[in-house]
């Protein structure tokens, strides 16, 4: 019967059709005049919803007027204290005074030379791009003026569901006619040299002409100013510095259109064809105070404005609007935070440098490194010139200056072969951390990086493997599903061939016996975690996790409780906070007031409860889990620290040592840090060094202790109805004989008690050392697998100055 109906529908579709096109046969004309109509209606339809704002709002006449003295946004830190500035970042500081006519007819003569005749459209240019490219199939360039790449480089081009392109180009058809009803033609050309980009993350000619030839603007030669205009056409493809050759060339076609529209005379011409000379200037940015955290408030701001525009219809803009932006930032806790992250970078990298490996290149570290030597430009091209391999060796081990990246002081000289250059930077540690209160959500520090200056990749919201700090997520799911702390499971080494023969390990390798459930959450033992994970359900986990703030995509496989998703660190913040508040889902947020320049508020927060995760039994059961991590598990590092509060926690270390976690709560604060390599091929060659606890708990650990030392505390203890899990964490036998053993046995708890009063009596601090990797006691790591290298390193006695 369905077949039947299609069939119809297909006849009847046919039939018009084939009665359409005898109808074009015999009124040719006619139809083709409908055509047109048609054609002309659907076109003025398709200009009319884009000139309407159907896909974004056109900037207004007077918000394009504020574009050439653009009113600097302030950012404030939680004190009212200023601490960075938004400001136009698509210009230099030029002014028209400092655009000789060499510069500006080079950029008419090549990218728009009938500039001085149109007002902002070029018909001509249409046509020709219509005629060459569809016509007659030709390469015929573009068809933009100069006035429209104004307006793409001041707004840029959307991504639409549907023929972006055209849509983007009439946007701009539409914002170039209002440019230049508003300015006049010095003014745009002046725009566009302060808004485009040269590459390099370099915008405005000021800056371009610094970088590569060292010189204000105004001091640009002829053939100087043609390199500048020609690497436009494609900043990387013709950059100046990487290949000298294609810049050279394009110069070459900038100095012919202005030879073949008069700009320049014959002789003019040939003179200033020369070799191409640099005087490159290596950027010299270091870090600035708070950096990755104004950048987290743009993009809060940005998806705020997005949905508040201003009465005049325009989307506020941080860098013309001055807008006043109050932040959540504590400036205590983001002094601590930089200090503590920048000096345990800094120490670890020294460790680094000398203990890295490359588990994961079969031959280990040395077979990686010939790997990129080879690849290595100069390299390649002795080979190429015959050089025999004993001089390649030679120059490969030579000491010279090379430029190396100093954390807070930028590029600096250093005596380095090419192989110690080539390690270095693939061995370079990274680092982030956030502090955030568990009861507001108001993000209280937040450092993204180790240098922005170096990389401005934000490792607080970029998603990473997180190890064993996913543990906790599944503990909790585990006790909603009806686990108890009390439980006990076999600590064996399974092979689940269900899912290709997966083994779990434990990362010290021991098995048999039996952990009670908050044992297994202390000491990170895998094998436990894997058997609640696959008790509780992969699915249950998942929505577990969601329910405690993970947006993430997490992949549907019970390895997840390992750590084995990429989640950012913000996200386990956030997922940490509902342990630490009593279980509310709070989300974090960084802006807390914005106004006007007028001191009118348009935005203030106000903290969002987004539903309970769990029910309070259970995450109190957690939180004493957590607190076992750091009195006698992965996590007992922190005691070393002398916090006088009972901080509960997770550490977390991923497969072959690449990124080490910990994240720390109080009822009112989570602290979370993230280390590691950003080249996965590279790790620290042993758990002992690359775990979380040795790289990430030192940054969160000094957080905590300055914290301690304030006389109105922000930290304060969690509270308990009872000491101690009544069950010991780890038993002998097997989990059914050990259950029965623990209901029954009554000397556990006068240990605990009788251990605890001899440690106050003896009063005696943990020794520790952050540098060198000294661990309090016998201390379990915390790992995926165990050490990545069967290396047996004594760092303890290594001098690291």
């Amino acid at each position: 019967m369905i077949i039947k109906g299609i069939k119809n529908v297909l006849a009847q579709t046919w039939s018009r059709f084939r009665r359409l096109m005898i109808y074009v046969r015999q009124h040719p004309f006619k139809s083709l005049l409908f055509a047109a109509i048609a054609g002309f209606c659907s076109l003025f339809l398709f200009f009319l919803v884009i000139y309407l704002g159907a896909f974004g709002k056109l900037p207004t006449k007077a918000y394009l007027k504020s574009l050439k003295n653009p009113v600097t946004s302030t950012i404030y830190a939680s004190n009212k204290e200023p601490i960075g500035y938004y400001y136009l970042q698509n210009r230099s500081n030029a002014d028209s005074s400092q655009i000789k006519p060499p510069l500006i007819q080079a950029l008419v003569a090549t990218e728009d030379s009938r500039f001085y005749e149109h007002r902002g459209i070029d018909y001509k240019s249409y046509a020709r791009v219509l005629i060459k490219s569809i016509i007659l199939q030709q390469n015929a360039g573009g068809g933009s003026t100069i006035t429209q790449q104004v307006a793409k480089n001041l707004f840029g081009r959307e991504q639409q569901f549907f023929l972006s392109t055209p849509i983007n180009k009439i946007r701009e058809i539409f914002i170039a006619r209002r440019l230049e009803s508003i300015y006049d033609k010095e003014d745009i050309i002046l725009l566009y040299f302060n808004t485009v980009s040269f590459g390099e993350n370099i915008y405005g000619i000021e800056k371009a002409a610094f970088r590569f030839f060292n010189k204000a603007p105004e001091e640009l030669t002829l053939h100087e100013s043609a390199t500048l205009v020609g690497l436009l056409k494609a900043p990387s493809y013709y950059n100046p510095r990487n290949f000298p050759e294609r810049a050279e060339q394009r110069r070459n076609v900038v100095l012919s259109q202005m030879l073949k529209y008069d700009y320049i005379t014959p002789e003019t011409f040939e003179e200033a064809q020369t070799p191409l000379k640099l005087n490159y200037q290596t950027p010299k940015k270091v870090s600035s105070f708070s950096a990755y955290f104004k950048d987290y408030v743009a993009t809060e701001f940005a998806l705020w404005a997005e949905d508040n525009p201003a009465p005049d219809g325009h989307i506020y803009d941080l860098e013309a609007d001055g807008l006043n932006i109050y932040t959540t930032l504590n400036t205590n806790i983001q002094k601590y935070a930089e200090a503590a992250l920048h000096r345990q970078a800094d120490n670890l990298q020294k460790l680094m440098d000398t203990y890295w490996a490359a588990a994961t290149t079969e031959g280990g570290r040395e077979v990686l490194l010939q790997k990129l030597v080879d690849q290595n430009r100069e390299v390649q091209q002795m080979r190429q010139s015959g050089r025999t391999e004993a001089e390649i060796a030679a120059f490969v081990k030579e000491k010279r200056k090379r430029k190396y990246w100093v954390i807070g002081k930028g590029f600096e000289e250093q005596m380095q072969s090419l192989e110690d250059s080539i390690a270095k930077s693939i061995n370079r540690l990274h680092a982030g951390v956030i502090a955030v209160s568990s009861a507001s959500g108001r993000i209280l520090g937040y450092v993204g990086g180790i240098d922005y200056g170096f990389s401005q990749i934000d490792n607080v919201v970029t998603p990473r493997q997180v190890g064993s700090t996913f543990k906790p997520i599944t503990y909790l799911a585990a006790l909603q599903a009806g686990e108890d702390p009390c439980n006990y499971y076999d600590n064996n080494l399974i092979t689940y061939s269900k899912y290709e023969d997966w083994r779990p390990r434990n990362s010290n390798n021991k098995y048999g016996g039996s952990y009670s459930m908050h044992g297994a959450l202390a000491n990170s033992i895998n094998t436990v975690s894997v058997t609640l994970q696959l008790r509780t359900g992969t699915e249950r986990v998942l929505d577990q996790a969601k329910k405690m703030g993970i947006g993430s995509e997490l992949p549907n496989v019970p390895s997840i409780v390992l750590g084995t998703a990429d989640i950012s660190l913000l996200e386990m913040v956030t997922a940490y906070a509902s342990i630490s508040n009593g279980g509310n889902n709070v989300k974090p947020y960084a802006i807390d007031r914005i106004e006007d320049e007028q001191g009118n508020v348009l935005f203030e927060a106000k903290p969002r409860y987004e539903g309970r995760v769990a029910s309070t039994e259970n995450i109190k059961a957690l939180q004493k889990m957590m607190e076992g991590v750091i009195r006698e598990g992965t996590g007992s590092r922190l005691l070393g620290y002398e916090i006088p509060f009972n901080i509960i926690g997770k550490t977390g270390t991923t497969q072959n040592n690449g990124d080490g976690w910990f994240i720390a709560c109080s009822p009112e604060l989570v602290v979370g840090s993230w280390v590691g390599t950003f080249d996965k091929r590279v790790q620290f060659a042993s758990t002992s060094m690359g775990s979380g606890a040795n790289t990430a708990l030192p940054i969160v650990a000094s957080i905590l202790k300055n914290l301690s030392y304030w006389k109105r505390p922000l930290l304060t203890n969690f509270k308990y109805d009872f000491d101690y899990f009544p069950c010991r964490p780890f038993v002998e036998s097997n989990a059914a004989e050990a259950y029965e053993f623990a209901q029954t046995d009554s000397t556990y708890l006068q240990e605990l008690r009788i251990k605890d009063t001899l440690a106050i009596l003896q009063d005696k601090p943990i020794e520790i050392d952050s540098i060198q990797g000294i661990f309090p006691g016998e201390m379990p790591l915390d790992s995926i697998v165990k050490d990545s290298l069967a290396i047996d390193i004594d760092i303890s006695k290594t001098n690291i100055e």
